[in-house]
């Protein structure tokens, strides 16, 4: 429980930092600009449409990931020892301990 709460906040402080980077350079863009009141204006206002479809993007795509990962990891075991299919089709043998499966092994006596 613990490393997923160390990852989630190393998630978090990468997002957040390419966040600033990219609206602290976006703002840099717009200081530069010399134009009329009117021109500013709207570019000023692209400027935040811009930010703010990247900011949802950005979500959406965190969302897709989070949700990738929990419908990918292995499912809890129920009993001390479950039978699975392995990668190349052939069952498996695993053992279980308290609830997470660990070592897997041919099926035998």
């Amino acid at each position: 429980m613990l490393t997923n709460l160390v990852i989630l906040l190393v998630l978090a402080a990468l997002v957040g930092a390419f966040a600033l980077v990219l609206f602290a350079t976006l703002g840099r863009v717009e200081s530069r600009a010399h134009w009329g009141r009117e021109a500013g204006i709207e570019r000023s206002r692209r400027l935040e449409r811009r930010a703010f479809v990247i900011g949802v993007i950005m979500v959406a795509a965190m969302m897709a990931i989070g949700l990738a990962i929990y419908f990918n990891r292995t499912p809890p075991c129920h009993g001390k020892i479950v039978i699975i299919t392995g990668p190349n089709g052939t069952p498996l043998e695993c053992l279980c301990e308290n609830g997470k499966r660990g070592a897997c092994f041919d099926p035998g006596p």
